[in-house]
């Protein structure tokens, strides 16, 4: 039997000998260096954030939501294009739809959606947006459907551009060309095939880690106030900084150390709980609260939201609203980016077997559908139910912030016990979600590209994302997890960009000319749907 010292000695040199030394150890000196900064001068550290808000944050508008819109525009070309008929590798896919949508869900909104739900379109009842300023007036009826209609745009098509910008190219490249796994490999047409393991790559897989640190660290910030909040609510127990910082980076190793021990059952089974939960959740509340009125406010939302996409799209405030425009559109679309590098990936593994019409038609379609649901009843329900004086949830939100709507909403009706307590089981399971699809993302991210990486690695990456996510959170709250997204996302909207488009512009230049020199059938033996099937077309090119 071997000694305690030699397996731990085999434990430290696994995790020595798989990691990807430049990205490990500049994401780990970011991070360490943050948190030790933060500690030594906490003032400074508040000033930088705050002027990282008003400053870059308007400043980088511009790029946010014009190159957003650029990407949702390439996904959409490639869905509705025969290009949508290509296959992410061979075979059958590895996962039936019902599964694969309920990680693709959870993977990217899990944080947001229980966060934001209850509580965004309450927010824009009370201070409206600046876009509807002339047409309708705050806490007033005329302020419902504007604030829903936002509250599906943030959560809508454009949401997935920057998973889609990783994830395409990656499926695509990994598994029909045989590149590596990682972040890098998007820019595949950029690098070629001997570039993947050059400068470029290494430092495109360095930004990875830094913006995904950023985005995990701010979701998991956001989710352990909710939980922290709704103590609060509940039980009268106040969480001072000290007992914050503990809080939230002890919960975090719980979750992350639980799920290494093999107490989790895997994404897979707790994504199909969450969803399975959120659906009992969202049926309470359109029970319970004003039926007719969330039906019918859901449909004008949705067409409100149809109607004035590209003019939400490209707000940037510059006459007006620049500081709504930083806090809300430019913070969700940094995030979403930030978090673009680890759903991507994620997104690329679950894919394999399916085509591109059908991974962009999930995104911009089922993820879309889905999230207007939640959010026109959850949300819906909390600004009728503050309208009505039914519950007074904006006096709630301005004592505890707003993690602790939902508690206050689902308080409000028949039951409300059983129903705030599911609703703690759900914002805890979605946090469990993060914690272990994010320390397994940075794993990932840091090994180049290893699918399981040692449990050392993961515990590492759990406990530091722990400690940043509690530093923000008692720097700045709210604004310290948006401004803190919006700096590290930057460098990876460009990368997203450059990406999506050389993606769109290799299919158009491999696949058209590869389509161009097969014969022709003759016409009487062609069938319809030979047009748009372009996989025995390219079945040379990287098959």
């Amino acid at each position: 039997m071997r000694s305690l010292f030699e397996r731990d000695t085999d434990v430290n040199s696994s995790f020595i000998n798989e990691l990807d030394p430049i990205p490990f150890v500049v994401g780990a000196a970011v991070a360490i260096g943050f948190v030790a900064y933060t500690a030594y001068d906490v003032t400074a550290v508040g000033n930088a954030i705050n002027w990282a808000f008003g400053t870059l944050g308007q400043g980088l508008a511009w790029l946010y939501l014009g190159g957003m819109l650029v990407l949702v525009g390439l996904g959409a070309y490639l869905m509705v294009s025969d290009y949508g008929a290509i296959k992410l590798g061979s075979g059958a896919p590895e996962y039936g739809y019902f599964s694969y949508v309920a990680m693709f869900f959870s993977a990217g909104l899990s944080a947001g959606i229980v966060f934001f739900g209850p509580a965004e379109a309450l927010g824009y009842y009370q201070s409206l947006p600046p876009l509807f300023e002339g047409t309708a007036t705050a806490e007033t009826t005329s302020a419902v459907v504007p604030a829903i209609a936002y509250t599906i745009f943030h959560y809508g098509i454009s949401a997935w551009g920057g998973y889609l910008a990783i994830g395409l190219p990656v499926a695509y490249f990994a598994y029909r060309h045989d590149a590596p796994f990682r972040v890098s490999t998007a820019l595949y047409p950029v690098l070629g095939a001997d570039g993947l393991d050059g400068a470029l790559a290494r430092i495109v897989d360095t930004a990875a880690v830094i913006a995904t640190i950023g985005g995990v660290a701010t979701g998991l910030g956001f989710i352990a106030t909710q939980l922290l909040a709704g103590i609060t609510f509940e039980t009268g127990r106040a969480f001072g900084n000290a007992e914050t910082v503990l809080a939230i980076t002890g919960i975090t190793t719980f979750f992350t150390l639980s799920l290494i021990a093999g107490v989790s059952k895997g994404i897979r089974r707790v994504s199909q709980f969450n969803i399975g939960l959120m659906t009992l959740l969202w049926i309470v509340a359109l029970i319970g609260g004003p039926t007719l009125l969330l039906l019918n406010t859901g449909v004008s939302a949705l067409g409100t939201y149809g109607s004035n996409f590209f003019d939400m799209s490209l707000f940037t405030g510059a006459s007006g609203g620049a500081s709504w425009s930083v806090a809300w559109t430019v913070f969700y679309w940094s995030w979403w980016i930030a978090w673009a590098p680890f759903v991507g990936l994620f997104l690329a593994r679950i894919s394999r077997g399916r085509t591109i019409r059908t991974v962009v038609g999930t995104a911009f379609l089922t993820m879309t559908a889905t999230s207007a649901l939640w959010f026109t009843v959850i949300g819906g329900s909390s600004v009728w139910l503050q309208h009505t004086g039914t519950v007074d949830l904006l006096g709630a939100t301005s004592e505890f912030g707003n993690g602790v709507a939902g508690f206050a909403l689902y308080g409000s009706f028949a039951g409300g016990t059983i129903w705030q307590l599911l609703f703690f089981v759900l914002v805890t399971t979605f946090f469990v979600t993060s914690a272990d699809s994010s320390t397994l993302a940075l794993g990932m991210l840091t090994t180049g590209g290893k699918r399981s990486p040692s449990n050392l690695n993961r515990a590492f990456w759990g406990v530091l994302q722990g400690l940043i996510a509690s530093v923000l959170v008692v720097v700045g709250g709210a604004s310290a997890l948006r401004s803190s997204v919006i700096v590290t996302g930057a460098p990876f909207a460009i990368i997203c960009l450059v990406a999506m488009i050389g993606f769109v512009r290799w299919l158009r230049i491999k696949h058209d000319s590869v389509a161009a020199d097969r014969p022709a059938a003759p016409r009487e033996d062609r069938t319809p749907t030979d047009e748009t099937l372009l996989d025995d077309a390219v079945s040379s090119d990287g098959d």
